[in-house]
């Protein structure tokens, strides 16, 4: 036992460990407020980045499945089968058949004047001049059908072609806006994630700064002892 510490005039009745004690305790205040101090601003950095993220990528984020109901709804586009409500007779001429006669009556004219008119040449002529002017203007019909029909069928393939590239733009950007709004609420949900691990953190860190500043306030407490305290321990 150190009697010369314990016998100190200047400390007989420990005023000076009191006030070493004050002096420790005012320190360990301090650091405790420097502590609280950091954890506020701590906790303010990580409010700070939260708001930023959702400002930068709330909206879109909240709009995910807006963008997702878009593309989930968007009706396959489907231009129909091709289809042409007409056929050869349509373009059959109502004049075929008075042509034909005309010139049938022609010939039989002239062989009537020649005075063969009923000869098997006369015959055969006239059944072939009919079958060639018949033949002639079913081809003049067929063109003509073919040709609005070839006509119809590219204006029907042109406004599919449209309607399809219109069709894949709308597709494209729904999905596009949807990848975005994805990413976007990837950051918000690891920013939110990455805040309450922060918070947590710093609870933990505050909880343990309390207790150390309250067990050392206690020790240092306990560490006033006058003189009979002192020497009995």
């Amino acid at each position: 036992m150190d009697w010369g510490s314990i016998l100190d005039p200047g400390d007989i009745f420990g005023f000076q460990q009191d006030a070493r004690v004050e002096r420790a305790n005012a320190a360990l205040s301090e650091a405790k407020k420097a502590a609280d101090n950091a954890s506020s601003q701590n906790r303010g950095l990580y409010s700070q980045y939260l708001n930023k993220v959702n400002q930068n990528y709330g909206d879109t984020a909240g709009k995910y499945s807006q963008y997702l109901q878009n593309l989930e709804n968007q009706e396959v586009y489907d231009p129909g089968q091709f289809s042409f409500d007409k056929s050869v007779d349509d373009y059959y001429s109502k004049f075929a058949n008075q042509r034909i006669n005309q010139a049938t009556n022609a010939l039989t004219n002239s062989r009537a004047n020649a005075g063969d008119m009923f000869s098997s040449d006369y015959l055969n002529a006239l059944g072939a001049k009919q079958q060639a002017l018949a033949s002639e203007e079913a081809d003049k019909a067929y063109d003509k059908y073919m040709k609005d029909r070839q006509q119809s069928l590219s204006e029907f393939s042109t406004n599919a072609n449209l309607g399809q590239q219109a069709y894949q733009n709308t597709y494209n950007k729904n999905k596009d806006l949807l990848g975005n709004a994805q990413n976007a609420l990837d950051n918000t949900t690891n920013a939110y994630g990455s805040y309450i691990s922060n918070l947590a953190g710093q609870n933990n860190i505050d909880a343990q700064n309390a207790a150390n500043f309250a067990q050392q306030m206690a020790a240092n407490q306990n560490s006033k002892k006058g003189l009979l305290g002192r020497i009995f321990g």
